[in-house]
């Protein structure tokens, strides 16, 4: 069968003129080169040299061989270079999930910046998405990594998860709307108030523990419109459409015209996480260990 070392010794001949030039510069002896060479040529089924005494000539089959050969051997020697580069770090590209409500502060705008600065030659392909797509996408080899919130569809034994962070829930409303206080709000405050939500498929244990919290202090969410992005929630919240209740990670960045409250009584403790493949790459591995050198008072 042939092999990368047939093609290596046949392209010395050619470039050397002669078996015996050609084992000299591969530092082997002759007859094995001569061997290798006969070798291929059965492989091939036609002569690709032609024996003049000590020298040797390239058929026309030879010549083209030989430079298909060539380009085959420089093809084999930039794909080794390249994973070279990769496994230092030096080349590539990780493909990253993240939630647009967690990018704006914390450890994900950290990690990015310190990993970009590293490793100036790796193209970071960021994909905003939901934290059950991220999963999925981790778990299909689509992503690499991923910033994500617990999802039933999470597997742990086939990822890598790093807790970052507690996060909680907020009400979000529109300025225009006043309550007589400013600090936390109470049910009454809140009662009969139009809701925007997101529908339950996007984050089903999310969804369900927001509820169930808001069922549990008496409020029945009237939900007036839905939308499946916390961007596009607020977004109708600042257009006066309803109240919302979202990520407090939303705080970070707040429309200008969204006030955002604690409501006594509503409480919806979620991990955000760093998610990898398993095993993860070295450009993962490398995301991963910056992720775990962050300290919490930067976050």
């Amino acid at each position: 069968m042939m092999e990368l070392r047939h093609l290596r010794y046949f392209v010395a001949v050619a470039d050397h003129g002669g078996i015996s030039h050609a084992a000299d510069r591969l530092n082997i002896a002759q007859p094995a080169v001569s061997r290798q060479i006969r070798d291929l040529e059965a492989d091939v089924g036609v002569d690709l040299l032609l024996r003049e005494g000590r020298r040797v000539v390239l058929t026309d089959a030879g010549r083209a061989f030989a430079a298909r050969a060539r380009a085959v051997l420089a093809a084999s020697e930039n794909a080794a270079e390249e994973a070279r580069r990769i496994d230092k770090g030096e080349a590539g590209h990780l493909r990253i999930g993240l939630l647009e409500s967690a990018s704006w502060a914390g450890h994900l705008p950290i990690a990015l910046s310190r990993f970009a600065r590293a490793y100036p030659d790796v193209r970071l392909d960021v994909v905003p998405m939901g934290s059950v797509e991220q999963i999925d996408a981790l778990l299909t080899d689509k992503l690499d990594v991923g910033f994500v919130y617990p999802q039933p569809n999470l597997v742990v034994d086939a990822l890598t998860l790093l807790p970052l962070r507690t996060d909680d829930v907020v009400m979000a409303a529109s300025a225009d709307l006043v309550f007589d206080t400013d600090g936390p709000l109470d049910l009454d405050d809140i009662d009969g108030l139009p809701i925007v939500s997101f529908p339950r498929s996007v984050a089903p244990g999310y969804h369900d523990a927001l509820f169930g919290a808001l069922s549990g202090i008496g409020f029945d969410p009237v939900v007036v419109q839905e939308a499946e992005t916390e961007t596009t929630i607020l977004s109708l919240v600042s257009a006066g459409v309803g109240c919302a209740f979202v990520n407090v990670a939303n705080t970070h960045r707040p429309p200008r015209n969204v006030r955002f409250y604690k409501v006594r009584g509503v409480s919806v403790p979620i991990q955000f996480l760093f998610a990898a493949r398993k095993p993860a790459g070295g450009l993962a591995q490398r995301l991963q260990h910056i992720v775990q050198a962050i300290d919490a008072t930067e976050a």
